[in-house]
């Protein structure tokens, strides 16, 4: 009746734009799909997995967000590493410790020290003094790129890039993850990452350490007397 009018072209127009917020209203993630597809993931590698249940991205920066994920894999693919070895590798001057959370006890303070100053420089080194969310990513500086190990990028395609940055990310993942379970694995037998079930290992007791470095220092851990 109204075709060509005014009128009609402005509730063809607003039926238009109701079906476009509804398609993305009806986004499912990709990884939890009865939840809907995350905000703000646009650019960053892995965004098409759409994980992001809590909505952290929705309130803050997505990309320090994802610096921090990176951050953490990263030390985390190291740890696992360090976590294993300290069992079976002692450097000269130590003592040793076959329980890795046991080394941190026993290791000279002097070496703490070195260590803690040694982080700390390589953290404050690594962002040119630059590291609160407000300044880090001045200059369009992409989260977790601090120009080590990019030669082995050169020469591969745009493709190839992204999937090794991709693997990274699902590594340190998997590694924070692994770090979590061995720390947790320790505390629960008292004792070294191997065996996984020490000799005489009747299972976790109830709880009665007042605190976790109290019960790892005594010998109770976090779930009681074995």
């Amino acid at each position: 009746v109204c075709s060509g009018t005014t009128l009609c072209g402005g509730l063809q127009q607003q039926g238009a734009r109701g079906t476009s917020v509804a398609a993305r209203a009806m986004e499912r993630s990709a990884s939890v799909p009865f939840l809907p597809k995350p905000k703000n993931l646009e650019g960053l590698v892995g965004e098409e997995q759409g994980f992001d249940p809590i909505g952290f991205a929705e309130d803050v920066d997505p990309k320090w967000l994802r610096e921090a994920e990176l951050k953490h894999g990263r030390v985390c693919m190291v740890a696992t590493v360090g976590f294993f070895s300290q069992q079976y590798i002692t450097f000269p001057g130590f003592e040793p410790s076959p329980d890795a959370l046991q080394a941190v006890y026993v290791a000279p303070p002097g070496a703490m020290a070195a260590l803690l100053f040694l982080a700390g420089y390589i953290e404050s080194a690594s962002y040119g003094g630059k590291l609160t969310m407000l300044d880090m990513f001045e200059g369009d500086r992409t989260p977790g790129d601090f120009n080590f190990g990019a030669g082995y990028l050169k020469g591969k395609s745009e493709k190839e890039v992204y999937d090794m940055k991709l693997k990274e990310l699902n590594n340190g993942r998997l590694a924070m993850l692994a770090f979590a379970g061995m720390v947790h694995h320790n505390i629960v037998v008292k004792g070294p990452l191997f065996p996984l079930f020490p000799d005489g290992w009747t299972g976790p007791g109830p709880w009665a350490a007042t605190s976790m470095q109290g019960g790892i220092n005594e010998g109770v851990g976090m779930f009681g007397n074995v």
